[in-house]
């Protein structure tokens, strides 16, 4: 590539007039540094990123805001301000994140029981499965095959040789025998 011995401000009128070589020239006198710039900021990939940003809106910009000052002022000011953008989005996604991740651990903790009241509530389950063995034999068939394996009234009719009024009735009689027990 040929060197151009334009000026700043030859470039910088070139470019304000819409001229891609004065672009590609300033881009590429300018862009390095203002990569190391940005580095100190942020990661390397990151700084190339924001300058690369900065260079598209300055040149997408040029019409409604033509650079009328230093050229490498007016670059630095803008990967600054990219830069101080760029950390105050990390700052808030970090927020948002460390909000999340603390709310998720309320809601964690809320959720879990302590070994006392999964004792408890063990203990309660064996209670319940005492009492059910406990019911006489056809009406304790039945509830089991309504409860434990999810059969409906009909089926249950079929395997236990029942009618479904029957059937109906066994269930309905375990439940009131186990919530008086329980009451």
């Amino acid at each position: 590539m040929e060197k151009s011995n334009k000026s700043d401000s030859e470039l910088i009128t070139a470019f304000n007039d819409g001229d891609m070589g004065a672009f590609r020239e300033i881009y590429r006198k300018y862009s390095p540094v203002m990569q190391s710039f940005a580095a100190k900021f942020t990661d390397l990939a990151t700084a190339e990123d924001l300058v690369q940003d900065v260079f598209m809106q300055v040149w997408v910009g040029r019409e409604t805001s033509p650079i009328n000052e230093s050229l490498p002022s007016y670059l630095f000011r803008a990967v600054r301000n990219r830069c101080i953008n760029h950390l105050e989005h990390l700052k808030v996604k970090a927020g948002y994140e460390a909000q999340e991740l603390i709310e998720l651990q309320i809601r964690e903790a809320e959720y879990f029981q302590s070994p006392e009241q999964l004792l408890i509530r063990q203990e309660q389950l064996d209670m319940v499965h005492s009492e059910i063995e406990k019911l006489p034999g056809k009406r304790r068939k039945a509830f089991k095959m309504a409860y434990f394996e999810d059969m409906k009234a009909a089926d249950i009719a079929k395997e236990l040789g029942l009618s479904v009024r029957t059937v109906e009735t066994h269930i309905y009689k375990s439940l009131k025998s186990l919530r008086n027990i329980f009451s």
